[in-house]
């Protein structure tokens, strides 16, 4: 359910929130319900299209970015898929498990059933009705200070679940569609390919 409040700016910023999908409104929403205060949302005045990314493999972004967090259609992926390599490194953050009372017990219920029915283990179980209820509360767990996932495959870095990678880092640096914020694209950005489209668009 997408408040009034919302529903304004997404009918005053039509460029970005006119195309996009249902599951990118919907988590959106979601975001911004339950940190009204700290979630970004862009206007169309900030946006900036991009209409091509050629990701550089330096690993700034999996190396740099504290959280890499992940959605319930990840989650539910990687449950169907019995990743277990995956699910068992990620961590729950509890200072956001208070939220879950947000939605109400009917709602926690009805999470913990559809839960229930896609995994019997503990962990799965605990980050699928957990993430069905409230975003941004699952990441990946980190290794020296990078994702964990991070690997060097010759030299270059690599992702070990690129084929089936976080949604947000498959976005990467889009916001929606193929725009992204106007802040990201610039010379001293932490990410080579942004700093060279900055050198360019200047």
């Amino acid at each position: 359910m997408v408040s009034k409040e919302l529903k304004r700016f997404y009918d005053d910023n039509p460029l970005l929130y006119g195309p996009a999908g249902r599951e990118d409104l919907e988590q959106l929403s979601s975001i911004f319900e339950l940190y009204p205060d700290s979630v970004r949302l862009l206007s169309d005045r900030e946006a900036v299209e991009l209409p091509s990314f050629e990701c550089q493999r330096c690993g700034q972004c999996c190396a740099r970015v504290k959280y890499v967090t992940v959605s319930h259609e990840d989650v539910k992926r990687w449950v169907s898929r019995k990743r277990s390599d995956i699910l068992d490194k990620l961590v729950v953050d509890g200072r956001r498990k208070p939220l879950m009372a947000a939605r109400g017990k009917e709602a926690i219920r009805v999470a913990k059933i559809e839960a229930r029915s896609l995994s019997d283990d503990e962990h799965s179980f605990e980050i699928l009705y957990l993430t069905a209820l409230v975003e941004c509360a699952v990441y990946i767990k980190r290794l020296d200070r990078a994702c964990f996932f991070l690997i060097d495959d010759g030299g270059v870095a690599a992702c070990s679940i690129h084929d089936t990678r976080p949604r947000v880092c498959e976005k990467f640096p889009y916001y929606l569609g193929k725009y992204t914020d106007r802040r990201l694209v610039k010379e001293d950005s932490f990410c080579p390919s942004l700093r060279e489209i900055a050198k360019k668009v200047k």
